[in-house]
């Protein structure tokens, strides 16, 4: 664990300016520095980074954060390992509450690092060479329909039929480290190669650094496909194979293709479908969606129509839910049982690939329904109270708040029940249709969308651009904020209990928040964002202020107003009674 205090130290010394022009490169624009933005793919830059506040910030597709943020983002970093880059960078050595490393434990991590990466890249360049000496690993591929050219995007190789190939160029055979990497094995104290005699597929990380590798076997036998095991370097559930080669593609083409296996995606490249993707031997998982939905806004699961197939994609569904967003979509093409994408696009042709995409693609809502309803009779009662409890888990995971409802509609409809209902029994908030009365201060737990009026938006992004001013914002005690308010007095308590002064440091603290959604929608949405990103002046401060009158006069209003419509068809509460008397003194 980090404490809260060094990351804001470290932010307030960072210039988030160099660091981001380490990546990306930076023009002046006035006060602030522009680019195209390395998270979605445009052609007018919109990507801004304003040193005044170290902040930045893409006007097309809403990403936004700090130093610590955008190496998260950009690099794939952890939170622990982007804080570490950047006190590096500045020569600060990182405190830690609890589970301290010593600092030679955290060196050698990164020599180890170091050195596997090391060994997967010479691993790599002679596995490549050897296919160039192998005329039956050439005619293998030749039989497979890839040309030279696929070969050499996708740096194909060979790994000879020899127990040792690899001490060939190592000479520290069998290192440490090198048992480490996962390319060498031990049984009964003797060593040998892990993949032998099969076509090799370098995995690669986003930045294109070989990490693992792939192994198909030439002839018959088992396993057909070996994989790296996991290390230091490398994880399954957060690589996809392909993803590096396939970024482009992806990016012009506004979508991804999911397949389950290597010469899929080599395949489907081949002719000419460069934006397929694989998993490496385990189901998709949450971080892959996560990782592709950075890439892109469509996802598709192509997957054999066989049992296997299906139970694929199932889970691959279910581990989708937590990345569900309102702006994304992921479909499920199912191909013949006698087909794999493979041989399916050597067989029809790179057209009729992407014309099944289109046409017979099944939205995820739609697979979802008709899945869980695949063996209930929803004509009786139990199959509806049945189809009830198999959906309560997944629309729990979905934070994806219209989807979610839209699906939840569908689910009352098919029961034949009312939503409001439907939302009883899951355990959702009913759907507010008018202001409640609250003795609290703050939204409770499950409020995601708040009905904010535009001075509401334009006081809460404002503070989010200065922090200071949280000491004009006073919301007076009598006055019971709806949920519609709620969210500014949040985020003032949480500037003024951390003692933030700057943007970033507000968004540090934001992270992982359950208002950082609802937050950043402010930010992103607002019209006039663009022209007030740089520094505000005494005027906007003035204004601020006199903003946070009205707000207050505002709410007071309505909360007379609300009264006194009460009081002519039913008398009022005790509680409403002094209310009303007090709302009206201050008036």
């Amino acid at each position: 664990m980090i404490p809260s205090d060094f990351v804001d130290d470290l932010l307030s010394r960072i210039d988030i300016v160099d660091v981001i022009s380490d990546y990306v490169p930076l023009k002046k624009g006035g006060q602030n520095y522009v680019a195209c933005c390395p998270f979605h793919k445009e052609k007018t830059p919109s990507f801004t980074v304003a040193p005044n506040k170290q902040f930045y910030h893409c006007f097309g597709c809403g990403a936004h954060g700090s130093a610590i943020g955008f190496l998260m983002e950009y690099a794939h970093l952890s939170f622990a390992d982007a804080v570490e880059k950047l006190a590096n960078r500045i020569g600060m050595r990182v405190p830690h509450t609890q589970n301290r490393e010593t600092h030679q434990e955290r060196e050698e991590k990164k020599r180890q690092r170091v050195s596997l990466v090391d060994y997967m890249v010479q691993c790599a360049n002679f596995y490549h060479k050897q296919l160039a000496l192998s005329t039956r690993a050439q005619d293998y591929l030749r039989n497979r329909g890839l040309n030279a050219e696929i070969v050499s995007r996708f740096s194909l190789g060979y790994a000879p039929a020899q127990w040792q190939a690899l001490q060939n160029i190592f000479d520290d055979y069998p290192s440490k480290d090198l048992i480490s990497s996962g390319m060498v094995l031990e049984k009964e104290g003797r060593y040998y190669d892990r993949f032998r005699d099969r076509i090799m597929f370098p995995i690669r990380d986003v930045t294109g650094q070989v990490v693992a590798f792939g192994g198909r076997i030439l002839d018959s036998g088992e396993p057909k496909y070996l994989n790296s095991p996991e290390t230091p370097i490398f994880n399954k559930g957060s690589h996809l194979y392909g993803l590096y080669e396939a970024r482009a593609d992806i990016r012009q083409e506004h979508k991804v293709v999911v397949v389950e296996g290597y010469m899929d995606v080599v395949a489907l490249a081949q002719h000419n479908i460069g934006y397929a993707v694989a998993t490496l031997g385990t189901a998709t998982t949450s971080e892959h969606i996560r990782l592709l939905f950075r890439q892109t806004d469509t996802i598709y699961f192509c997957f054999d129509g066989d049992t296997a197939g299906r139970k694929s994609a199932w889970r691959a569904l279910e581990n989708s839910l937590s990345q569900l967003q309102d702006d994304k979509g992921i479909y499920f093409l199912f191909l013949p049982p006698e087909h794999d994408p493979d041989s399916y696009v050597r067989e029809y042709g790179s057209e009729f690939f992407s014309g099944s995409l289109k046409k017979d693609s099944i939205p995820l809502s739609r697979y979802w329904l008709n899945e869980l309803m695949r063996d209930i009779d929803t004509n009786t009662q139990e199959g509806r109270a049945e189809l009830i409890h198999r959906a309560t888990p997944h629309l729990s995971e979905i934070k994806a708040v219209n989807l979610k409802y839209l699906l939840t509609q569908n689910l009352a409809q098919t029961v034949g029940m009312d939503i409001a209902d439907i939302q009883y029994l899951l355990g959702q908030q009913l759907p507010v249709k008018k202001h409640t009365y609250r003795k609290a201060r703050f939204p409770n737990k499950t409020f995601r969308q708040p009905r904010l009026s535009t001075l509401a938006q334009q006081q809460i992004k404002w503070l989010l651009i200065n922090p200071k001013w949280e000491k004009y914002v006073e919301m007076p005690e009598y006055l019971l904020l709806s949920e519609e308010y709620a969210i500014l007095a949040e985020l003032s308590a949480l500037i003024r209990e951390n003692n933030l002064s700057s943007t970033e440091q507000v968004w540090e603290n934001l992270r992982n928040h359950e208002y950082e959604e609802v937050l950043h929608r402010i930010w992103c949405e607002n019209a006039k964002i663009s022209e007030e990103f740089g520094e505000l002046d005494e005027d906007d401060e003035i204004m601020f202020r006199q903003g946070m009158q009205r707000l207050a006069l505002t709410i007071r209003d309505e909360q007379v107003n609300e009264l006194v419509a009460k009081s002519k068809y039913q008398s009022l509460t005790a509680t409403e009674q002094e209310l009303l008397k007090n709302l009206l003194i201050r008036n």
